[in-house]
């Protein structure tokens, strides 16, 4: 494990490698080559991947004793799969399904939940989905308080300089006593504030279907 550890961020791009690869393999395998059985093989090898990333982030703990960006990366990694995942996972399988009946001129599978969504219903899918990032936001700042606490400029914050406290200088001692916590929080904010307007815009003026005309 030493060894694994000495070169952590190679072993994690190559989880990463072997995610996709399992993926688009079992997909292709099952549908594709109609083989069920064996493409199990490479949803097996997916779960266990996310179990080998998930471990090398423990160790990688045990052994530093600290927290820090290597973590946090798999943490979002590992999140991202238990709130998003499946819902992804759903759209490519669906995908796939489609292009491999088109590529053998087949009748297009009929899939549950596989139209896209115009109107309130697409305005009600992206807010489902921004609940789930501002869960996601909330569950890690909470994470980031157990972890490392509160820094002391906390308590001296003024509202009206808070955005140029935060945003205008390179390091920052809001809100935690962790630069990379601090860091990655500053990002994420800035993304799940793009995400709150693109989001709630739908809301605003819904996505409208397009009409497709037909030459005479």
């Amino acid at each position: 494990m030493d060894f694994v550890l000495n070169h952590k961020w190679v072993f994690l791009i190559l989880a990463e490698t072997v995610f996709w690869v399992s993926t688009l393999s079992f997909l292709v395998v099952r549908y594709w080559f109609n083989l069920k059985k064996l493409s199990i093989a490479f949803f097996i090898l997916f779960l266990l991947n996310d179990l080998w990333i998930a471990a090398m982030g423990y160790f990688d703990y045990l052994r530093t004793g600290k927290f820090s960006a290597y973590q946090i990366i798999i943490l979002v990694v590992i999140a991202y799969a238990f709130l998003y995942g499946k819902s992804d996972f759903q759209k490519l399988d669906r995908y796939i399904q489609r292009k491999v009946a088109k590529w053998r001129g087949l009748p297009e599978p009929n899939l549950p939940n596989s139209k896209p969504l115009y109107g309130m219903q697409h305005a009600k899918q992206e807010r489902q989905n921004l609940y789930k990032h501002i869960f996601l936001f909330i569950t890690a700042q909470g994470v980031f308080w157990l972890l490392f606490g509160l820094s002391d400029a906390v308590s001296t914050i003024q509202i009206d300089s808070l955005f140029k406290d935060w945003y205008d200088t390179t390091k920052t001692d809001l809100f935690y006593k962790n630069d990379v916590a601090n860091n990655v929080t500053r990002i994420w904010a800035l993304i799940l504030a793009i995400d709150i307007v693109v989001s709630l815009s739908y809301t605003v003026a819904p996505k409208k279907e397009k009409k497709v005309t037909r030459a005479a």
